[in-house]
Protein backbone atom coordinates (compact mmCIF):
# COMPACT_ATOMS: atom_id res chain seq x y z
CA UNK A 1 0.00 0.00 0.00
CA UNK A 2 2.80 2.52 0.99
CA UNK A 3 4.30 2.69 -2.54
CA UNK A 4 0.51 2.68 -4.46
CA UNK A 5 -0.31 6.65 -6.04
CA UNK A 6 -4.27 6.44 -5.13
CA UNK A 7 -4.60 9.02 -8.50
CA UNK A 8 -3.05 5.98 -10.56
CA UNK A 9 -3.78 2.55 -8.48
CA UNK A 10 -7.19 3.73 -7.02
CA UNK A 11 -8.52 0.13 -8.06
CA UNK A 12 -5.28 -1.81 -6.58
CA UNK A 13 -5.98 0.06 -3.25
CA UNK A 14 -9.97 -0.50 -3.24
CA UNK A 15 -9.54 -3.80 -4.27
CA UNK A 16 -6.72 -4.89 -1.19
CA UNK A 17 -8.79 -2.72 1.75
CA UNK A 18 -12.20 -4.14 0.49
CA UNK A 19 -11.61 -7.87 -0.91
CA UNK A 20 -8.81 -9.42 1.35
CA UNK A 21 -10.15 -9.13 5.16
CA UNK A 22 -13.98 -10.12 4.82
CA UNK A 23 -15.74 -12.64 5.29
CA UNK A 24 -19.14 -14.21 3.57
CA UNK A 25 -20.94 -12.85 7.18
CA UNK A 26 -19.63 -9.41 6.44
CA UNK A 27 -20.49 -9.56 2.74
CA UNK A 28 -23.99 -10.37 3.90
CA UNK A 29 -24.10 -7.64 6.28
CA UNK A 30 -22.94 -5.60 4.08
CA UNK A 31 -25.73 -6.41 1.52
CA UNK A 32 -28.74 -5.98 4.17
CA UNK A 33 -27.59 -2.29 4.37
CA UNK A 34 -27.33 -1.38 0.81
CA UNK A 35 -30.42 -3.39 -0.33
CA UNK A 36 -32.58 -2.23 2.55
CA UNK A 37 -31.17 1.61 1.64
CA UNK A 38 -31.98 1.32 -2.07
CA UNK A 39 -35.59 -0.02 -1.77
CA UNK A 40 -36.73 2.47 0.76
CA UNK A 41 -38.97 4.99 -0.96
CA UNK A 42 -40.49 4.77 -4.25
CA UNK A 43 -38.20 2.70 -6.18
CA UNK A 44 -39.71 -0.48 -4.18
CA UNK A 45 -42.13 -0.65 -6.57
CA UNK A 46 -40.01 -2.02 -9.19
CA UNK A 47 -38.37 -4.66 -6.71
CA UNK A 48 -41.47 -5.82 -5.36
CA UNK A 49 -43.54 -6.20 -8.88
CA UNK A 50 -46.83 -6.76 -7.32
CA UNK A 51 -45.51 -9.91 -5.37
CA UNK A 52 -43.25 -11.12 -8.29
CA UNK A 53 -40.22 -9.58 -7.59
CA UNK A 54 -37.05 -12.05 -7.37
CA UNK A 55 -35.96 -10.55 -3.86
CA UNK A 56 -39.98 -11.70 -2.57
CA UNK A 57 -39.45 -15.49 -4.14
CA UNK A 58 -36.04 -15.87 -4.78
CA UNK A 59 -34.13 -14.02 -2.02
CA UNK A 60 -31.29 -16.02 -1.68
CA UNK A 61 -30.60 -15.51 -5.06
CA UNK A 62 -31.12 -11.73 -5.10
CA UNK A 63 -28.54 -11.35 -2.17
CA UNK A 64 -26.25 -13.26 -3.65
CA UNK A 65 -26.44 -11.90 -7.61
CA UNK A 66 -26.48 -8.36 -6.08
CA UNK A 67 -23.14 -9.06 -4.00
CA UNK A 68 -21.78 -10.89 -6.63
CA UNK A 69 -22.16 -7.41 -8.54
CA UNK A 70 -20.34 -5.80 -5.95
CA UNK A 71 -17.82 -7.77 -5.59
CA UNK A 72 -16.65 -7.58 -9.20
CA UNK A 73 -16.61 -3.99 -8.88
CA UNK A 74 -14.32 -3.88 -6.16
CA UNK A 75 -11.74 -6.68 -7.46
CA UNK A 76 -11.60 -5.55 -11.43
CA UNK A 77 -11.97 -1.50 -10.71
CA UNK A 78 -14.78 0.58 -12.53
CA UNK A 79 -12.85 0.66 -15.91
CA UNK A 80 -11.99 -3.05 -16.19
CA UNK A 81 -14.52 -5.22 -19.34
CA UNK A 82 -15.82 -7.39 -15.99
CA UNK A 83 -17.47 -4.51 -14.38
CA UNK A 84 -18.18 -2.88 -17.59
CA UNK A 85 -20.21 -6.39 -17.94
CA UNK A 86 -21.66 -6.37 -14.97
CA UNK A 87 -23.13 -2.72 -14.90
CA UNK A 88 -24.56 -3.45 -18.33
CA UNK A 89 -26.57 -6.61 -16.81
CA UNK A 90 -27.68 -3.58 -14.47
CA UNK A 91 -28.20 -1.12 -17.19
CA UNK A 92 -30.25 -3.34 -19.17
CA UNK A 93 -32.77 -4.58 -16.05
CA UNK A 94 -33.15 -0.94 -15.28
CA UNK A 95 -33.84 -0.14 -19.12
CA UNK A 96 -36.46 -3.00 -18.71
CA UNK A 97 -38.30 -2.15 -15.90
CA UNK A 98 -38.01 1.67 -16.28
CA UNK A 99 -41.06 1.05 -18.87
CA UNK A 100 -43.34 -0.70 -16.81
CA UNK A 101 -42.38 1.43 -13.33
CA UNK A 102 -41.11 4.71 -14.99
CA UNK A 103 -41.73 6.15 -11.04
CA UNK A 104 -39.55 4.12 -9.60
CA UNK A 105 -36.39 5.21 -11.72
CA UNK A 106 -36.56 9.11 -12.18
CA UNK A 107 -35.28 9.54 -8.40
CA UNK A 108 -31.56 10.87 -9.39
CA UNK A 109 -30.62 11.62 -5.89
CA UNK A 110 -30.88 8.22 -5.27
CA UNK A 111 -28.95 6.87 -7.84
CA UNK A 112 -26.55 8.78 -6.55
CA UNK A 113 -27.33 7.50 -3.04
CA UNK A 114 -26.56 3.71 -4.13
CA UNK A 115 -22.90 4.95 -5.67
CA UNK A 116 -22.16 7.02 -2.69
CA UNK A 117 -22.82 4.25 0.06
CA UNK A 118 -20.85 1.85 -2.06
CA UNK A 119 -17.81 4.23 -1.93
CA UNK A 120 -18.21 5.42 1.67
CA UNK A 121 -21.67 3.54 3.67
CA UNK A 122 -19.53 1.19 5.52
CA UNK A 123 -16.84 3.72 6.57
CA UNK A 124 -19.92 5.97 7.76
CA UNK A 125 -21.03 2.91 10.06
CA UNK A 126 -17.50 2.09 11.28
CA UNK A 127 -17.04 5.64 12.13
CA UNK A 128 -20.33 6.64 13.34
CA UNK A 129 -22.36 3.88 14.97
CA UNK A 130 -18.72 1.60 15.80
CA UNK A 131 -16.17 4.69 17.01
CA UNK A 132 -13.71 2.78 14.86
CA UNK A 133 -10.76 4.45 13.24
CA UNK A 134 -10.77 6.44 10.13
CA UNK A 135 -9.54 5.53 7.21
CA UNK A 136 -6.26 6.65 5.92
CA UNK A 137 -6.28 9.94 3.48
CA UNK A 138 -5.09 7.61 0.83
CA UNK A 139 -7.75 5.03 0.63
CA UNK A 140 -10.43 7.91 0.90
CA UNK A 141 -8.97 9.55 -2.26
CA UNK A 142 -8.74 6.29 -3.56
CA UNK A 143 -12.63 5.45 -3.38
CA UNK A 144 -13.63 8.96 -4.09
CA UNK A 145 -11.79 8.35 -7.56
CA UNK A 146 -13.26 5.00 -8.01
CA UNK A 147 -16.79 6.13 -6.89
CA UNK A 148 -16.35 8.75 -9.93
CA UNK A 149 -15.58 6.27 -12.50
CA UNK A 150 -18.03 4.03 -11.64
CA UNK A 151 -20.63 6.23 -12.46
CA UNK A 152 -19.36 6.79 -16.09
CA UNK A 153 -20.49 3.15 -17.06
CA UNK A 154 -24.10 3.32 -15.71
CA UNK A 155 -26.72 4.76 -18.15
CA UNK A 156 -29.42 7.10 -16.41
CA UNK A 157 -33.13 7.34 -17.72
CA UNK A 158 -32.56 9.52 -20.31
CA UNK A 159 -29.54 7.65 -21.76
CA UNK A 160 -27.09 10.14 -20.65
CA UNK A 161 -23.79 8.25 -18.34
CA UNK A 162 -24.66 8.99 -14.80
CA UNK A 163 -21.25 10.79 -14.29
CA UNK A 164 -22.91 13.74 -16.27
CA UNK A 165 -25.86 13.98 -14.28
CA UNK A 166 -25.09 12.98 -10.85
CA UNK A 167 -24.29 15.76 -8.20
CA UNK A 168 -20.26 16.85 -8.12
CA UNK A 169 -19.07 14.81 -5.74
CA UNK A 170 -15.04 15.17 -5.50
CA UNK A 171 -13.68 13.80 -2.07
CA UNK A 172 -14.64 10.87 0.41
CA UNK A 173 -16.03 13.65 2.59
CA UNK A 174 -18.17 14.94 -0.09
CA UNK A 175 -19.81 10.93 -0.77
CA UNK A 176 -20.46 10.81 3.13
CA UNK A 177 -22.36 13.99 3.29
CA UNK A 178 -24.68 13.52 0.63
CA UNK A 179 -25.49 9.82 2.01
CA UNK A 180 -26.24 12.22 5.37
CA UNK A 181 -27.90 15.04 2.98
CA UNK A 182 -30.58 12.07 1.36
CA UNK A 183 -31.09 9.89 4.79
CA UNK A 184 -32.63 13.32 6.23
CA UNK A 185 -34.97 13.93 3.62
CA UNK A 186 -38.87 13.47 5.01
CA UNK A 187 -40.28 9.76 4.52
CA UNK A 188 -43.67 8.65 4.32
CA UNK A 189 -45.03 4.95 4.93
CA UNK A 190 -44.57 2.91 1.75
CA UNK A 191 -45.91 -0.82 1.93
CA UNK A 192 -43.31 -2.10 -1.19
CA UNK A 193 -40.46 -0.82 0.79
CA UNK A 194 -41.86 -2.65 3.82
CA UNK A 195 -41.96 -6.17 2.05
CA UNK A 196 -38.26 -5.23 0.34
CA UNK A 197 -37.18 -4.62 4.09
CA UNK A 198 -39.03 -7.90 5.65
CA UNK A 199 -37.77 -9.99 2.64
CA UNK A 200 -34.38 -8.70 3.12
CA UNK A 201 -34.20 -9.36 6.83
CA UNK A 202 -35.92 -12.41 7.01
CA UNK A 203 -33.17 -13.80 4.93
CA UNK A 204 -30.39 -12.01 6.08
CA UNK A 205 -31.96 -14.30 9.50
CA UNK A 206 -32.68 -17.30 7.84
CA UNK A 207 -28.79 -17.42 6.46
CA UNK A 208 -27.40 -16.54 9.60
CA UNK A 209 -29.65 -18.62 12.05
CA UNK A 210 -27.17 -19.87 14.44
CA UNK A 211 -27.91 -15.86 15.82
CA UNK A 212 -30.85 -15.32 18.16
CA UNK A 213 -33.52 -13.94 15.55
CA UNK A 214 -34.09 -10.51 17.55
CA UNK A 215 -30.29 -10.58 17.31
CA UNK A 216 -29.64 -10.76 14.00
CA UNK A 217 -32.26 -8.46 13.08
CA UNK A 218 -30.89 -5.96 15.40
CA UNK A 219 -27.53 -5.96 13.86
CA UNK A 220 -29.51 -4.51 10.44
CA UNK A 221 -32.12 -2.14 11.85
CA UNK A 222 -29.71 -0.88 14.55
CA UNK A 223 -27.62 1.05 11.66
CA UNK A 224 -31.15 2.09 9.75
CA UNK A 225 -31.27 6.04 9.53
CA UNK A 226 -33.97 7.35 10.81
CA UNK A 227 -36.36 7.96 7.64
CA UNK A 228 -36.11 3.77 6.77
CA UNK A 229 -38.12 2.75 10.27
CA UNK A 230 -40.35 5.88 8.87
CA UNK A 231 -40.92 4.50 5.60
CA UNK A 232 -40.76 0.60 6.48
CA UNK A 233 -42.85 0.60 9.32
CA UNK A 234 -40.63 -1.35 11.20
CA UNK A 235 -39.82 -1.05 15.17
CA UNK A 236 -36.31 -0.16 16.65
CA UNK A 237 -34.77 -2.59 18.75
CA UNK A 238 -34.53 -2.45 22.01
CA UNK A 239 -31.13 -0.65 23.65
CA UNK A 240 -30.31 -3.99 24.70
CA UNK A 241 -30.32 -5.90 21.52
CA UNK A 242 -28.87 -2.28 19.97
CA UNK A 243 -25.75 -2.42 21.94
CA UNK A 244 -25.41 -6.28 21.94
CA UNK A 245 -25.24 -5.56 17.81
CA UNK A 246 -22.71 -2.79 18.29
CA UNK A 247 -20.31 -4.92 20.32
CA UNK A 248 -20.97 -7.84 17.73
CA UNK A 249 -20.10 -5.60 14.71
CA UNK A 250 -17.09 -4.10 16.23
CA UNK A 251 -15.78 -7.36 17.03
CA UNK A 252 -16.63 -8.75 13.74
CA UNK A 253 -14.62 -5.77 12.18
CA UNK A 254 -11.54 -5.82 14.71
CA UNK A 255 -11.63 -9.28 14.07
CA UNK A 256 -11.17 -9.00 10.36
CA UNK A 257 -8.24 -6.98 10.60
CA UNK A 258 -6.35 -8.80 12.68
CA UNK A 259 -6.15 -11.72 10.80
CA UNK A 260 -3.32 -12.66 9.00
CA UNK A 261 -3.25 -11.47 5.22
CA UNK A 262 -4.35 -13.76 2.87
CA UNK A 263 -3.03 -14.42 0.15
CA UNK A 264 -5.76 -13.89 -2.33
CA UNK A 265 -8.42 -11.58 -2.72
CA UNK A 266 -12.17 -13.20 -1.97
CA UNK A 267 -12.72 -12.92 -5.52
CA UNK A 268 -9.92 -14.67 -6.09
CA UNK A 269 -10.62 -17.66 -3.76
CA UNK A 270 -13.82 -18.11 -5.00
CA UNK A 271 -12.70 -18.59 -8.83
CA UNK A 272 -9.90 -20.71 -7.35
CA UNK A 273 -12.26 -23.12 -5.37
CA UNK A 274 -14.61 -23.32 -8.27
CA UNK A 275 -12.12 -24.59 -10.55
CA UNK A 276 -10.77 -27.23 -8.14
CA UNK A 277 -13.95 -28.36 -8.04
CA UNK A 278 -14.96 -28.19 -11.53
CA UNK A 279 -18.07 -26.40 -10.89
CA UNK A 280 -19.83 -23.46 -12.90
CA UNK A 281 -19.78 -20.26 -11.71
CA UNK A 282 -22.75 -18.19 -10.52
CA UNK A 283 -24.39 -16.03 -13.37
CA UNK A 284 -23.28 -12.59 -12.78
CA UNK A 285 -19.58 -13.65 -11.96
CA UNK A 286 -19.61 -15.98 -14.67
CA UNK A 287 -20.94 -13.35 -16.99
CA UNK A 288 -18.34 -10.61 -15.77
CA UNK A 289 -15.71 -13.18 -15.85
CA UNK A 290 -16.34 -13.97 -19.09
CA UNK A 291 -16.03 -10.65 -20.50
CA UNK A 292 -12.28 -10.00 -19.69
CA UNK A 293 -11.11 -13.23 -20.74
CA UNK A 294 -8.67 -13.17 -23.34
CA UNK A 295 -9.86 -14.39 -26.86
CA UNK A 296 -7.70 -16.44 -29.12
CA UNK A 297 -5.65 -13.69 -30.32
CA UNK A 298 -4.96 -12.90 -26.64
CA UNK A 299 -7.56 -9.72 -26.60
CA UNK A 300 -9.73 -9.26 -24.00
CA UNK A 301 -13.40 -10.82 -25.83
CA UNK A 302 -15.21 -8.38 -23.48
CA UNK A 303 -16.50 -5.18 -25.69
CA UNK A 304 -15.85 -1.87 -23.41
CA UNK A 305 -19.57 -1.03 -23.47
CA UNK A 306 -22.29 -2.26 -21.06
CA UNK A 307 -25.19 -2.95 -23.25
CA UNK A 308 -23.09 -4.45 -25.88
CA UNK A 309 -21.89 -7.46 -23.94
CA UNK A 310 -24.98 -8.43 -22.63
CA UNK A 311 -27.04 -11.31 -23.80
CA UNK A 312 -30.97 -12.17 -22.96
CA UNK A 313 -30.01 -15.34 -20.71
CA UNK A 314 -27.53 -13.18 -18.70
CA UNK A 315 -30.55 -10.97 -18.35
CA UNK A 316 -33.27 -13.04 -17.62
CA UNK A 317 -30.96 -14.61 -15.01
CA UNK A 318 -30.08 -11.82 -13.12
CA UNK A 319 -33.83 -10.12 -12.65
CA UNK A 320 -35.13 -8.81 -9.43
Amino acid sequence: MKTLDPQRDYTEIVKLTTLFHVSDFFVDWAFTHIMCRATTGHSSKAITREGMGKLLNRADNRFDDTSHHFLVWNEWGPESPQTKRSVGIINALHDKYQKIYPSAFDDLPLWAYVIAWEVAGIAVLAREYLGLPEMDDKEKEARAIWGRKLTESFTYIDGRPLSEVMPRLETFEDFIDFIHEYESQPWAPDANSTACANAVLDKWAERHKRLPRPLARALVTTFWHDGQFECNGIDRPTWFWREASKSYMRAVMVGMKLMPSPKESMVEKMLRVAAERGETLPPIMRASVGAGAPSKDGTSSGCPMGFGMVDPDQVAKAEG
